[in-house]
């Protein structure tokens, strides 16, 4: 199934609701009629009732009798408009050498040599360890939104992603723990002061300034994903090259990342996990920028398509990494 959370566009139909994709249409689940809906109000009741709300949600999309609204007559919102939680991983090597590269080469006064630079970012790929970091859950942007460009950075980027959210309850002591579905995810970073927070807090404000957690447009159920470490990437603008990219890159199976953070933290039910930044895929990996105001569309392979376009800056600010240029592409 592929699980939304929407807005019915008509004024005095504000509320958020809760449905899954049937072709052209959307079935809204607390419409349904013969149906035990209990658990299926809203993402959130969704993911802490499973396993039993999964089944009982099937057996409404497979039922021809039920109404349902036309997919163009609502508003996708993001699928969970707050997660639970929100973490993020690096199971990319290839995006880990390229982007320390140009992190590196960017960001140091005196620059720094190709060897120097694809040394270092093997040593970032190879580590055993793995590691996360939290997100801001509290601003989360979905399908058609605009990510504020923040007024300290002007290098934004995007990082398209495959993540996955949690269900009830999950093994902590599994060696494998199936997600209760995958989505898309753009974690936009502000790049040009990314380097200074990583070697001594961590991610903070090149990361989680408002808006910038992009997540959507659904939440598909894993039944759908057979295998999700063989899903193409493909991220589109309006006037550049499409960038491309796999999710075959990463490292570590969905099901194992999860079991590892387990061991470490419980997740609450309805907690996103970023896998990492699928490799070719990103301006840092490329040293090749977005412009303000650029629309862009993030698509993977059975998961849809994650339509966002970052804001426009009052001023350009200067940063560490010098005056940016007009179009510097």
């Amino acid at each position: 199934m592929k699980l939304v959370s929407f807005r019915l566009t008509e004024a005095d139909r504000a509320e958020i609701a809760f449905g899954a994709v049937r072709g052209a249409e959307v079935v809204r689940f607390t419409s349904a009629a013969g149906h035990d809906v209990r658990g299926l109000d809203s993402m959130d009741s969704y993911l802490a009732g499973l396993p039993d709300t999964f089944d009982r949600a099937a057996a409404i999309v497979a039922d021809p009798a039920q109404p349902a609204l036309r997919l163009n007559d609502v508003q996708l919102l993001a699928p969970l408009p707050q997660p639970a939680a929100l973490l993020d991983c690096g199971l990319s090597p290839k995006h880990l050498r390229a982007s320390t590269r140009t992190l590196l080469r960017r960001s140091l006064p005196f620059g720094v040599g190709r060897p120097v630079g694809a040394l270092l970012g093997r040593a970032a790929a190879r580590s055993k360890t793995l590691r996360f970091y939290k997100g801001n859950h509290y601003s989360i942007s979905g399908t058609g939104d605009t990510i504020d460009w923040p007024d300290f950075t002007a290098y934004l980027d995007i990082e398209p992603e495959l993540a996955i959210v949690t269900g009830a309850e999950p093994q902590q002591h599994s060696a494998w723990v199936e997600p209760a579905g995958y989505l898309i995810y753009n974690d936009a970073s502000a790049r040009d002061v990314q380097l200074g927070e990583m070697l001594f807090t961590g991610p903070a404000s090149s990361k989680d300034f408002d808006t910038g957690n992009g997540i959507g447009p659904y939440l598909v159920t894993p039944d759908e994903v057979p295998n999700p470490l063989d899903l193409a990437v493909t991220v589109t603008f309006d006037g550049r090259s499409a960038w491309t990219g796999t999710t075959s890159d990463y490292s570590l199976h969905p099901a194992r990342m999860l079991a590892h953070i387990l061991r470490r933290r419980s997740l609450p039910a309805g907690t996103v996990v970023g896998m990492g930044t699928i490799p070719g895929c990103c301006g840092l990996d490329r040293d090749e920028w977005l412009e303000p105001g650029e629309a862009f569309t993030i698509n993977i392979d059975g998961l849809g398509s994650l339509a966002q376009r970052f804001g426009t800056p009052a001023t350009m600010p200067t940063t560490g990494w010098g005056r940016r240029a007009p179009k510097d592409t």
